[in-house]
């Protein structure tokens, strides 16, 4: 189950990103990108997070996934193309040589904080 390191390197990188004025327990919201290449199971990793986010002192922060779908380019003829399934052909050419474009990584792409000082 390897959404519960990303969801410990996700609160890691969140508390490393806050300045130092900025107390983690402001955080109200964390969004993230996940490319569907990193087979991440979304309610899974979202379960882990709220789980563990005590221990990283966010208890307010809620997890927002959004999924990067898969973005291709053919090294032949250069077509960009989608893909919904682990076939990496190119539609117009029939090429194997494919580079991808989108779709692999996760990006900690947001973090919403509430001022709470008087």
């Amino acid at each position: 189950m390897h959404e519960l390191y990303i969801a410990e390197c996700i609160l890691k990188s969140v508390n490393e990103s806050l300045p130092a004025e900025v107390s983690s327990a402001w955080v109200q919201q964390v969004q993230v990108q996940v490319g569907q290449l990193d087979a991440v199971v979304p309610d899974n990793l979202i379960f882990l997070f709220n789980a563990i986010k005590v221990s990283y002192g966010m208890p307010q922060a809620e997890l927002n996934l959004e999924q990067i779908g898969i973005w291709c380019r053919c090294c032949d003829c250069t077509h960009e193309f989608g893909i919904d399934l682990p076939l990496f052909i190119c539609p117009v050419c029939n090429s194997g040589q494919v580079e991808v474009l989108r779709g692999r990584g996760i990006t900690l792409s947001k973090i919403i904080v509430e001022d709470s000082t008087p």
